[in-house]
């Protein structure tokens, strides 16, 4: 669908701008009543009820959803966007500021922008998702068929189940807004957790019976995302039967054709000292294609044909800032014999947020022919550049590989030289141009994650050894040594979720969804973050602002905030 990709954003403000919802972080709308005729505002003539007259229009508005999806990955350009993917728990830390929020548990509060900016997204998208879902009860809507009219209000559904999953997850129960809002609201009260999750599972259920199963628009939502979100609501509600037979139509083939990749394909398939887990994360290879089905959702960002970034899909540059982020800053290491000019083969990492320990070391004891672990999934070998200063010792010399001696401060290891994971960087560019040259898209659902979740559920039920049996599934793809029944359980489904999913899954949604955000950042943290958490941490804190414009009703807040 062309209006997908590239929607007409002159009428998408329009039909925002006339049905937009008061929610709970808008804030309360004053107006003017000056006795002025020329001042004087008349009802608009555009409504819920005639703004949505066809299927163009349908899909020009769920456009917004999928934006609030790009911005989960790139909104800033720092530590922020690392935020959904553990900043601060047992994953990843800010190397630069040990003072910094989530390295420092105790000045995360109720005015966090990072949590907060999250909660105010999904409601975002709740409220477009209402305004659709009760558009569609229009009658006037022209549908070419009714399936059509289904589809579309299975997609605005999968949404609004997807984005409450995400609230609940880490804040606990919330508001549950169920239709598009017209007039001023500040009476809302939350509902349970429960409540909230058993709210997205109806919606989820529903997305899961309706959407297609394929689509020709990449990026769009189909029903094997709607049931891989399923089953982890059904995992929340303790229905570990509905989990598995959820996650079973993923992995069995009923809700499309799906299997892990075993073999190179794509663009850089060629390559002899590159692997087949390396080509998941090569730019152009994400989407569903010939080689790769293990793809359900990704977030577009990948550049179109005339070189331009997607439209909508990045806010303060031009291109997915995951680079810049996620690798560190060998490029300007002196020691190491480089000037602070990035090149193609070096990228441009920052080092804003570094893995810790447990994700680079810890959770490859043992790993032996772990592919994910070679050298070409994450870099651990630096070698020296062009400028290598005169040696003290020898063996000192352009392209010789730099001994870990010579790092002796913690920028050295913190920022300038540490292990680079594959998927978030390259050293191939476009255009040979390491500060803007990395553009993919991002996984939202893999495959594996899928299999974790059925795994999840059996380890729950008691069933060891169909949950060792998939968590096989996917270590058998990397060579990895199997799993035995007696081994499985939390810690090492999570670690096997790291190292599969490191900066791909919502980190702090999984812990926060099973009440571990406090015990792994406690044990597996890194120090700043360890000493600071504390147990009421495994929930987030409602946004003050939301709190504070409610005044009609009162929103409590998540203890100890």
């Amino acid at each position: 669908m062309q209006a997908f990709k590239k929607f007409n954003m002159k009428t998408h403000k329009i039909i925002l701008t006339v049905i937009i919802a008061v929610m709970l972080t808008a804030a309360l709308i004053q107006s003017c009543k000056k006795d002025t005729a020329f001042l004087t505002e008349n009802p608009a003539t555009l409504n819920s009820s005639n703004a949505l007259t066809n299927p163009a229009q349908f899909s020009e508005m769920s456009a917004s959803m999928y934006h609030y999806i790009q911005l989960f990955y790139n909104s800033a350009d720092g530590n922020k966007d690392g935020w959904i993917l553990g900043l601060g728990t047992d994953v990843c830390y800010d190397p630069r500021d040990p003072t910094s929020k989530y390295n420092n548990w105790a000045i995360v509060n109720s005015t966090d922008n990072y949590s907060g900016d999250w909660f105010n997204w999904q409601y975002n998208i709740i409220k477009v998702a209402n305004t659709l879902i009760a558009g569609a009860a229009n009658p006037a809507v022209v549908w070419t068929n009714d399936a059509q009219k289904q589809a579309a209000i299975a997609e605005a559904r999968f949404f609004r189940g997807f984005a409450y999953r995400n609230l609940a997850n880490v804040f606990g129960g919330v508001p549950i807004v169920s239709a598009p809002v017209t007039t001023a609201q500040v009476n809302f009260v939350r509902n349970t957790r429960d409540e909230v999750y058993k709210f997205a599972l109806a919606d989820l259920t529903f997305a899961a019976a309706n959407l297609p199963t394929t689509t020709t628009t990449p990026g769009r939502v189909v029903r094997a995302a709607a049931d891989h979100i399923l089953a982890e609501v059904d995992i929340s509600l303790k229905d570990y039967d509905g989990a598995i037979a959820a996650a079973t139509r993923v992995i069995n083939g009923t809700d499309g054709n799906y299997s892990l990749v075993k073999a190179r394909f794509g663009a850089r398939a060629s390559e002899p000292d590159k692997n087949y887990y390396y080509d998941l994360f090569v730019m152009g290879n994400q989407n569903t294609q010939p080689g790769n089905n293990e793809s359900i959702w990704n977030a577009q960002f990948a550049v179109t044909a005339t070189g331009g970034a997607i439209p909508g899909g990045v806010t303060t540059s031009t291109r997915p800032l995951i680079e810049r982020m996620m690798w560190c800053d060998w490029w300007g290491q002196v020691k190491y014999g480089y000037n602070g000019t990035a090149v193609d083969s070096t990228g441009r990492g920052v080092g804003f947020v570094r893995p810790t320990n447990y994700i680079n070391y810890n959770i490859w004891a043992n790993s032996r022919n772990d592919i994910r672990n070679s050298e070409t999934c994450i870099k651990r070998h630096y070698y020296f550049g062009p400028n290598t200063p005169v040696p003290p010792v020898a063996g000192y010399a352009p392209h010789k590989l730099a001994p870990p001696s010579i790092l002796t401060t913690h920028d050295d290891t913190s920022i300038y030289i540490y292990p680079n994971w594959c998927k978030f960087g390259t050293d191939k560019h476009i255009g040979g141009v390491p500060d803007n040259g990395y553009v993919r898209n991002f996984y939202i659902i893999r495959l594996p994650e899928t299999y974790f979740l059925r795994a999840e559920a059996y380890m729950n039920k008691g069933d060891l050894a169909s949950a060792a049996a998939d968590l096989n599934v996917v270590r058998s793809r990397s060579n990895a040594t199997p799993v035995a029944p007696g081994q499985v359980n939390m810690d090492y489904l999570l670690d096997e979720r790291a190292r599969e999913l490191f900066g791909e899954e919502f980190r702090i949604l999984t812990l926060g969804r099973l009440g571990l955000i406090y015990d792994r950042t406690k044990r597996f943290g890194n120090p700043q973050s360890a000493a600071s958490v504390q147990q009421f941490n495994n929930l987030l804190p409602i946004p003050q602002s939301s709190i504070d414009a409610n005044t009609g009703a009162t929103i409590t807040q998540n203890p100890g905030y």
